[in-house]
């Protein structure tokens, strides 16, 4: 973990839109299990901000990383989307909400409870908003909701369901209470909430800080209601639970990350000394959540293929920042020498994945006098591939010359690329 110090807090904002270099290097994203142990151990055991104080605290750094954009001696506040004066902490016109309820895992603060007073997880609120919503679960509404509209600031926000041709609207939705109630968050930030939860689930796995010793909990995101309920007891427990995991995953995807939650995101950083993982790598619910999990295999996949059946044919496959290209050299249904070249694949590789390309062939022109496409090249068929390692493989050609599935084997790469 990294740990940056408290006049950071004056310019974190602006200075970074990114991780700084190195800070995931051990993140391993192979398998959820690995993510999980490896990305936990580089945001475990941050810096404790007081939760409230006559030093540095929680309110003075909300109020760096919820300020209002378009305003500095404002914030915003997260459910109405509403600018407030900067009034210090204590005041009548914003308070904190904890996204992951209190009540649910941490409910007392003494000093040494570190879930109750992380802020990648707090935000400020409007106080009868952060009432409104209670410590009810996360889900989207379905029916007898009551409306809590949103104002008109930082160029977002202000239309009620009525006013935008019904729900949802940018409004937010509430219903029921505790956990036999829900609350949607308006479309803009419901994001934010949710990648703050999946930080809480990551982050706190149980056992003791590596530095301070003090106990933490298990926090983990469900969507099975009565464990949600169990964990309301009035006192801090070591296993607690919050919901609903497959709504928040869904908002998650709907509302990516943007500059508001990006300035939340380093302020916290530089207070704390650690980040939120979801922000900076979007693609790791999938994998910690679902088990879809990207192969870290990309460029190491450049460099020549053969068929180990037949002299002569194979590929030279080339994977760059742009995408990937495949060059294919063999023979037609007649034993004529083809040169075939595919469009292009800007996507991710993973193993045991196929990818599907369109190949082309010259029809016109010399090396003396080349002709340019289109004139110059013509759709020979398709040609899918598969890797299933990084010297594995097989191709499927289907085109003018007729169809084939053959296997392919790497024969040689580039120079320092390996998998």
């Amino acid at each position: 973990m990294r740990r940056v110090s408290i006049p950071a807090l004056l310019w974190a904002s602006a200075a970074w839109s990114q991780a700084p270099d190195g800070y995931y290097q051990e993140a391993n994203a192979s398998s959820p299990e690995d993510l999980r142990q490896t990305v936990h151990a580089i945001i475990d055991d941050h810096q404790r901000v007081p939760y409230t104080s006559f030093q540095l605290d929680t309110w003075d750094v909300l109020e760096i990383g919820d300020e209002d954009q378009d305003d500095p001696a404002s914030v915003t506040t997260i459910y109405r989307n509403s600018s407030e004066l900067k009034q210090g902490g204590g005041n009548d016109f914003y308070n904190r909400e904890h996204t992951w309820p209190r009540s649910y895992g941490f409910p007392d603060d003494d000093g040494r409870n570190y879930p109750f007073s992380d802020m990648h997880a707090l935000f400020l609120a409007d106080p009868d908003y952060n009432s409104a919503r209670e410590n009810r679960p996360y889900e989207s509404c379905d029916t007898g909701c009551q409306e809590l509209p949103t104002d008109a600031n930082d160029g977002r926000g202000g239309e009620s369901g009525e006013g935008s041709g019904g729900y949802p609207g940018t409004s937010n939705w509430t219903r029921g209470d505790f956990t036999d109630g829900s609350f949607e968050v308006w479309a803009q930030r419901r994001g934010d909430v949710a990648r703050a939860l999946m930080y809480m689930d990551l982050r706190y796995e149980g056992g003791s800080h590596g530095i301070t010793e003090f106990p933490e909990p298990d926090l983990i995101l469900t969507d099975d209601r009565d464990l949600i309920d169990d964990s309301r007891t009035g006192r801090n427990e070591s296993v607690a639970y919050m919901g609903f995991l497959s709504t928040l995953l869904e908002w998650h995807a709907a509302d990516p990350v943007d500059d508001i939650e990006r300035q939340h995101h380093e302020a916290v950083f530089a207070a704390q000394g650690n980040r939120n993982p979801f922000i900076d790598h979007p693609e790791w619910a999938d994998c910690l959540f679902q088990n879809r999990c990207q192969k870290q295999v990309q460029a190491e996949l450049s460099g020549l293929w053969y068929n180990p059946s037949l002299d002569g044919e194979g590929f030279n496959v080339i994977v760059s920042e742009g995408g990937t290209t495949v060059f294919f050299y063999g023979y037609s249904a007649a034993g004529e020498r083809v040169w075939l070249v595919s469009s292009l694949f800007e996507g991710q590789w993973e193993f045991d994945v196929p990818v599907s390309f369109t190949l082309f062939e010259g029809r016109a022109g010399t090396f003396d006098q080349p002709a340019a496409p289109p004139d110059g090249l013509g759709e020979w068929g398709t040609l899918i591939l598969t890797f299933s390692d990084c010297g594995n493989g097989r191709f499927q050609l289907d085109g003018n010359d007729g169809a084939k599935d053959s296997q392919a084997i790497k024969l040689a790469g580039i120079e320092g690329l390996s998998c």
